[in-house]
């Protein structure tokens, strides 16, 4: 498993940011440490947000687009992400948070559901792997996300969707 730092480098290694192509290409998550989002230039819930308030191991932070194919559909998610170190292992977990318009400050923030989703990359034999977890709601959280393992592969740049104002 890549650990935290390594993890943030693989990501985070330039300004043009990174899509993780997953099996397929039907499902893609772009991360980028320097794409800004409205919830990022608001002063209660901007840089440092996720170190301060919820995760508390985090080393990096930047903004994520995804995107799915549900139903023959593209289906698209945006927010903030956080690269982690976890406690015990010290592998990377990318944490991806979905975000609103409406989330102009920390209470806004509190009183709305929204998406998760878990990221951890492995090199395994046969080339690197995903173990990620499926999008869920944040409020019905109960223990640590069901990863699931697929290949998975990195491109520089965004590669998922615009990467316009959210």
């Amino acid at each position: 498993m890549l650990s935290g730092r390594e993890f943030q480098n693989l990501l985070a290694g330039g300004p043009e940011g990174t899509t993780i192509v997953f099996q397929g290409g039907t499902d893609k998550i772009f991360y980028s440490p320097t794409l800004k989002n409205k919830l990022r230039l608001s002063p209660e819930l901007g840089p440092g947000f996720l170190k301060q308030k919820i995760l508390q191991n985090t080393i990096a932070e930047g903004a994520f687009i995804g995107a799915t194919v549900e139903g023959g559909k593209w289906r698209t998610i945006s927010g903030i992400a956080g690269i982690t170190a976890d406690v015990e292992s010290g592998h990377g977990v990318l944490t991806l948070l979905q975000t609103f318009p409406e989330d102009t400050n920390i209470k806004a923030f509190q009183k709305r559901d929204r998406l998760y989703s878990v990221v951890i990359i492995e090199d395994a034999p046969g080339g690197i792997v995903c173990r990620r977890s499926q999008w869920e709601k944040l409020f019905a959280l109960k223990g640590e996300p069901k990863l699931t393992t697929v290949p998975c592969e990195f491109t520089v740049g965004n590669t998922v969707a615009p990467a316009g104002p959210q």
